[in-house]
């Protein structure tokens, strides 16, 4: 926990992605907020982490996200990585026509029918994991609410979606998992090496549905993939990354939201109260959830031409670093920012992005935990917190791996 402000933003940088400051980042947050709201690093970087300026660089089109072609001119290594490959060619790494022709064939699967349907799967499989938990809160003993509700859940919604089978979900999971550190400004050796072992697994098994889809097509994101890849709009690479990317995002970016308020409302009764009894408590909830500690933490981009950042001159080629988290605790637009309330008006909130690149499955989320989180405390009134979670060690999906809760009665 800092205890002075004395450190020079380089430091605090340090401090913030060790793994010690990965678990509660935010301290470091305000800190250099305070002292250096917009920072160049010794390597030529600019760190922001002002709302305003976070604002700016996400809704400008003047930024882009680093593509194949940037990687290409600043990690000519990363086509060696089987990671890195299968990641490069998603959506979240394409600029321009790519990046619209590929985000045109996603959305496909998120039509407000398809959205209506995944809705009553959710409803049905809410029901059922909180009537499993209900046969264990007689005893109070701890339980893992992350392993037995949090994650399961979204990663049912996640297959259903994608058209991944539901016996295939553990497997597929645990292959996916590696490639979130991709998404972290630093990837260590280690890290890389894992990412790549998991690619290599993982990319004959995405083959394979794909080409199960093109035989026998549903009504999946994986059926949709094969027609467009069939119809010569994809290729085998793009099709592969977009079901990556689409169980990576689909699961892991609720499983954080839902955990993130889950532990703010234990520590408030009233307020978890408030939204087991009121549907636009939950909204709200879930609203400053995504403020208060959202699930992604921190966004890059990269300038194609010159442009500016409120008074500050970005020349092209420019890289910056967003810390969206700490932007939406600049009190500067959200007073007593620290405090979690669900009375507060978020406004436009970015835990989803901005722009071109704003989150396809944003709506999908935002759904699901508000199906979970009133039905979780109105079946379980007493739920507390037993403990701390464990931390993910992430930068940008910073998040948990367990959840330990008693159900009360």
């Amino acid at each position: 926990m800092p205890t002075s402000t004395s450190l020079g933003p380089d430091s605090l940088l340090r401090r913030m992605f060790s793994p010690t400051g990965r678990t509660d980042p935010y301290p470091w947050y305000a800190q250099l907020r305070e002292c250096a709201p917009v920072h160049r690093t010794a390597t030529g970087t600019y760190v922001f982490s002002r709302y305003a300026d976070a604002a700016s660089i996400a809704r400008d089109p003047a930024f882009a996200v680093k593509d194949a072609a940037w990687f290409d001119a600043h990690t000519p290594h990363w086509r060696s990585s089987a990671g890195m490959r299968l990641f490069g060619a998603a959506m979240l790494f394409c600029n321009g026509s790519d990046h619209l022709r590929v985000r045109k064939v996603m959305s496909a699967a998120f039509t407000p029918q398809r959205l209506h349907e995944l809705e009553h799967l959710v409803r049905g499989i809410t029901g059922q994991r909180l009537e499993a938990l209900g046969r264990l809160a007689a005893d109070g003993r701890c339980v893992d609410l992350h392993a037995l509700l949090t994650l399961p859940l979204p990663l049912a919604v996640a297959c259903t979606l994608t058209g991944v089978p539901a016996q295939d979900s553990g497997w597929v999971y645990e292959l996916v998992q590696p490639l979130l550190a991709l998404l972290d400004p630093y990837v260590d050796t280690r890290a890389l090496e894992r990412c790549d072992t998991a690619a290599a697994a993982l990319r004959p098994y995405l083959s394979a549905l794909l080409a199960e889809r093109r035989r026998r097509p549903g009504d999946d994101l994986a059926s949709q993939l094969a027609r467009a890849q069939a119809a010569g709009r994809l290729t085998q690479d793009e099709s592969e990354a977009a079901l990556t990317l689409a169980m990576a995002a689909g699961f892991e970016t609720t499983t954080v939201l839902l955990d993130h308020a889950i532990s703010a409302l234990m520590a408030d009764p009233g307020q978890s109260a408030a939204v087991a009894e009121d549907p636009r408590a939950a909204a709200a909830a879930v609203e400053e959830t995504l403020r208060h500690d959202p699930p992604v933490q921190l966004f890059t981009r990269i300038a194609r031409r010159d442009t500016a950042v409120g008074d500050l001159p970005v020349k092209a080629g420019q890289e910056v670093l967003v810390l969206l988290a700490a932007a939406h605790r600049d009190p500067e637009r959200f007073p007593e920012p620290d405090a979690f309330d669900l009375r507060r008006d978020t406004g436009q909130l970015l835990s989803f992005g901005g722009g071109a690149h704003y989150c396809l499955g944003a709506v999908l989320a935002r759904m699901e935990a508000r199906v979970i989180l009133p039905a979780l405390f109105r079946r379980f009134p007493g739920l507390r917190a037993a403990g701390p979670p464990q931390s993910n060690h992430r930068i940008t999906m910073r998040g948990w791996t367990t959840l330990p809760v008693t159900l009360g009665p």
